[in-house]
């Protein structure tokens, strides 16, 4: 007896733990939003800036350079084992304005950030 609840209750479960995670995993217009690169909504938000700024720091730590950050310009982000982050970024260098192209990859209940690649494009 005790062997057919077991079977009602996966029955039960397992359809509505799968529809819970395909809902959670759908962006609302139908786009996968693990492991796919998903556009920042504003390059202007706070955490975003945030990130930023870290890759300008840590860069100019490993290269003993004096970038400084000026700005977002835009950016994607891709939802892994923690955030990827894909920014485009102004810096000034010597007074000169230069983008680039940064990947950061964060883990933020692990208190994990690791500036993963910098270019200056």
């Amino acid at each position: 007896m005790a062997y057919f609840h077991h079977i009602s209750f996966f029955m039960i479960i397992v359809p509505l733990f799968f529809n819970l995670f395909s809902d959670i995993c759908i962006a609302e217009n139908g786009q996968k939003t693990v492991g796919n690169w998903l556009e920042i909504a504003s390059p202007d938000d706070p955490v975003v800036i945030e990130i930023g700024e870290f890759a300008v720091d840590e860069h100019n730590k490993d290269t003993n350079s004096t970038l400084k950050f000026e700005r977002v310009v835009k950016g994607d982000m891709q939802i892994v084992g923690g955030m990827n982050w894909r920014l485009t970024i102004e810096v000034e260098d010597v007074k000169v304005v230069k983008n680039c192209e940064v990947l950061v990859y964060e883990q933020p209940w692990q208190n994990v950030t690791k500036l993963i690649d910098f270019k200056i494009v």
